[in-house]
């Protein structure tokens, strides 16, 4: 398995070795929570700045939006969607790879 891959594993609390896989349930648990307040805390602004009328996503996503004007560039927002769409496929990718090497590992016994 890539380094990268392990570490990743790592930081959610799974070890995956030869001949068995650990979960550290807690480490794991930890981890979600710690994603999902960081999420919960990134709507919870850009709720508070749509309720004052103003986003500024222009570097990220090329959108800006205030009190009188709504600026979108394109060409950000497109890279910005193919880039993302590029990610999920990719995650989704090792997903589905990861679920079959547990799925493997039984019959190999």
């Amino acid at each position: 398995m890539p380094k990268e891959k392990e570490e990743l594993f790592k930081k959610i609390g799974v070890d995956i070795s030869d001949e068995k896989i650990d979960i550290d349930l807690v480490k794991t648990k930890d981890f979600f929570n710690t994603l999902q307040d960081k999420l919960q805390k990134k709507a919870e602004s850009i709720q508070q700045d749509v309720l004052e009328g103003k986003i500024d996503l222009k570097d990220d996503i090329g959108i800006k939006v205030d009190d009188e004007h709504m600026d979108i560039d394109l060409k950000k927002t497109k890279s910005f969607i193919e880039a993302f769409g590029t990610k999920i496929e990719h995650f989704l990718a090792e997903l589905d790879r990861t679920a079959e090497q547990i799925a493997k590992k039984p019959e190999e016994k």
